[in-house]
């Protein structure tokens, strides 16, 4: 049977007409998605593989974050233990002793070392004012935090110690 517009014949496929010349879309359609079977494999590998990357790089991170704390706890505890030293030594001399210029002594503080130093040159004057006399000391607290891995601060300090009041002078 022919078309009464164009004169081509009439064929029926399904509920669609089809014109001589005409590909049959839904079979470009089916053949487009029989070839492409493997590639929900390929995305999902390719996927995968981003998620993987990112992953790894998250655990590097994390590792080198870990350095970072670690170093600094041990950083932390060479710093307080040398503050330590510098109190230690304001309250023996507050306490009456005497040091002289190039001594040395070490005190453990938390289980930490700490090596307090009174350098020769310049490491102890007398100084007077209208208060009184005063002992200054120049000092080095040297501390040591031995674990995870060795540490070391060192804190120089000026400490003034009052030996001598002027009278009248409260």
């Amino acid at each position: 049977m022919k078309s009464k517009k164009t004169g081509f014949p009439r064929i029926k496929y399904g509920a669609s007409l089809i014109k001589p010349g005409m590909t049959n879309l839904m079979g470009i359609m089916s053949s487009c998605v029989n070839q492409q079977k493997g590639i929900a494999l390929v995305i999902a590998l390719v996927m995968l593989l981003v998620l993987t990357l990112v992953g790894l790089s998250a655990v590097s991170m994390t590792n080198f974050e870990t350095n970072i704390s670690g170093n600094q706890r041990v950083y932390n505890l060479a710093f307080y233990t040398a503050d330590g030293g510098v109190e230690n030594f304001r309250g023996r001399v507050s306490a009456g002793e005497v040091f002289q210029g190039g001594g040395s002594y070490q005190v453990t503080i938390g289980g930490n070392t700490c090596n307090i130093t009174i350098p020769t040159i310049n490491g102890k004057w007398v100084r007077s004012d209208a208060e009184g006399t005063f002992d200054v000391y120049r000092i080095q607290s040297e501390g040591r935090a031995p674990f995870p891995s060795t540490g070391r601060v060192t804190i120089e300090s000026i400490i003034e110690v009052l030996t001598t009041i002027q009278p009248g002078y409260n």
